[in-house]
């Protein structure tokens, strides 16, 4: 197993987190010096872009609200992206030789080795104030934390190591999943008070970010047989320390918080940095804003140039379901309109059909409100070349599903910044990936009081997030009572909230409402129908079971 979990060279990681070369010098000498241990740390940091720069297969696929598209031919193949997306979509064929699986497992816990040798080495460090290298090995921990509760919750019991790795290691007892969260919660408590309450140095693990991961930490185990009876109630006391610590604050409109280039806005707790100096080359970025929509130049005939900067790369591989679009009311919520984009204007003239360069060439109608006849016809009159596709056919074009593999796009991770690829395989996104945010803070608060009782203090946490949502004039109308509260609610709220944000598959098992509403809205899914209890955990990856020489086992129903 952990062959892939000893250290390699430390990468870079925003300002703070500088690129070393440490190719030809001693290790154990130089990490004992403050600058060398200044590397370990900030290769911690760099680890979590080994996890979320590239597709969220986990995260992301085999929910309600997300669903399998096309996959993408790279040099004539899919290179198992067929059949690995569908495996996680709808789980039928899913079994332990699944890449994706076996690539997010081995790359948490190499990231965990990254945390393991810097906390290790810390005990030798020279040269560094006492209080800041206290500082600095609590941030690693935090990330060493934060990763064994990513392992946890997908893969269930789980070995926890916390060793220096020198030498490779194959053999790893897994401890049960109530021991791992004891240790996640016993170290995160430990850590909380040494952590500043703000860092100098923007994107350094603070004490919010502590407790919102405590809080969610509390909240998930609250669900669990052996979950505790205070858990809720802990989970939204911290939740609650986090929302009126003064910290954080919610901006005062959704799309400021997603506007390019504020990304280090006050909403944000905690998020993998992506700061364009410190990427190293185009191909260092990250896919967000690439994910959740589909090639222009592809889909339509006419009208869209491959490598069109306007738009950006988009890729189908992964869709919003009919039920996402279906869950606002644009009456009164601004996210609808501040997360999609519906209107596509020419970006290429097309002489033949007469298409001229910014004509509307694709218009998707909002989903909830009405769309007659005559209003197609109004909007043809003025623009003729106009692609009109309506609501029924925003699912896939693929498995006889009978859409058209177009929907409107989630565009508030549009990063104009992200310069186009050499090919497919490359992602290039300079935008950071919010993590933890405040208006999540509130809505695990939400959860935590509505599970723990308390409904009306519930209905308080979310009216902050969607009255901060409304449209002018339409506050009232955003507001809910204690009554309105309940799992599905929440789960509602956090999808109009947190759309493409990596969180869906862990909210909805956490809550226990994976199978019912994957079943229900994701039709791809409920098409094969073959989601039972053993998909609440995901396959033990076969290379680490063959490497322990069976001391590692695989989890039931695989």
């Amino acid at each position: 197993m952990v062959a892939g979990m000893m250290l390699g060279s430390a990468t870079s990681c925003e300002s703070f987190l500088e690129e070393e070369n440490l190719s030809n010098i001693n290790s154990d000498e130089y990490f004992s010096e403050s600058t060398g241990f200044e590397s370990l740390v900030a290769a911690s940091y760099a680890s979590l872009r080994s996890i979320w720069q590239h597709e969220p297969w986990l995260f992301c696929l085999g929910v309600d609200i997300y669903t399998r598209g096309e996959s993408e031919l790279v040099s004539g193949s899919y290179g198992n992206r067929d059949v690995y997306s569908s495996e996680l979509n709808e789980y039928a064929t899913l079994d332990a030789e699944n890449g994706y699986v076996s690539s997010f497992y081995t790359n948490v816990y190499y990231g965990i080795q990254v945390c393991n040798t810097a906390i290790a080495k810390s005990e030798s460090v020279t040269g560094m104030n006492a209080a800041t290298l206290a500082q600095r090995v609590a941030e690693v921990r935090f990330l060493r934390a934060y990763y064994y509760y990513l392992l946890v919750e997908q893969f269930g019991d789980v070995a926890i190591v916390t060793d220096e790795i020198r030498t490779a290691v194959t053999d790893f007892p897994r401890s049960s999943e109530q021991d791992v969260y004891s240790f996640i919660i016993s170290e995160l408590t430990d850590i909380s008070n040494v952590l500043p309450v703000t860092q100098s140095n923007y994107g350094r693990i603070t004490q919010g970010a502590v407790k919102h991961l405590l809080s969610l930490v509390y909240l998930t185990r609250g669900y669990k047989s052996y979950g505790q009876s205070t858990d809720f109630s802990t989970a939204a006391s911290l939740a609650d320390e986090v929302i009126n610590g003064g910290a954080y604050k919610l901006l005062d409109t959704f799309a400021e918080v997603f506007t390019p280039g504020n990304e280090e806005n006050k909403e944000i707790i905690f998020s993998v940095q992506y700061d364009p100096s410190s990427l190293g080359s185009q191909y260092g970025g990250n896919g967000q804003q690439s994910l959740f929509g589909f090639e222009l130049w592809n889909k339509v005939t006419g009208g869209f140039e491959n490598g069109n900067p306007t738009y950006g790369w988009k890729k189908n591989q992964f869709m919003c379901t009919q039920f996402l679009y279906s869950l606002y009311n644009t009456n009164d919520d601004s996210r609808y309109e501040d997360t999609f984009k519906s209107v596509f204007y020419a970006t290429q003239a097309a002489e033949n059909i007469g298409l001229k360069v910014g004509d509307m060439r694709l218009y998707f109608p909002t989903y909830d409100q009405p769309f007659t006849e005559a209003d197609s016809l109004a909007i043809m009159s003025e623009n003729p070349n106009a692609i009109i596709i309506t609501k029924e056919f925003w699912k896939q074009d693929i498995e006889n599903m009978g859409g058209r593999g177009m929907s409107p796009m989630v565009w508030k991770f549009f990063d104009p910044e992200a310069s186009w690829p050499s090919n497919n395989t490359n992602y290039t996104g300079t935008r950071d990936i919010f993590l933890f945010r405040l208006a999540d803070t509130y809505l695990m608060a939400a959860e935590a009081y509505f599970k723990a009782g308390n409904s009306a203090t519930a209905a308080q946490r979310i009216n902050a997030v969607r009255e901060r949502a409304a449209k002018d004039g339409h506050k009232s109308a955003m507001s809910i009572t204690a009554s309105d509260v309940s799992i599905d609610f929440i789960l509602d709220e956090r999808g109009r909230e947190l759309v493409g944000e990596y969180k869906r598959w862990m909210d909805l098992k956490r809550t226990g409402k994976l199978i019912e509403r994957t079943l229900k809205y994701n039709k791809l899914t409920a098409k094969i129908n073959k989601m039972d209890d053993h998909i609440l955990l995901r396959p033990i990856p076969q290379s680490v079971i063959d490497q322990s020489n069976g001391s590692v086992t695989q989890n039931p129903g695989y």
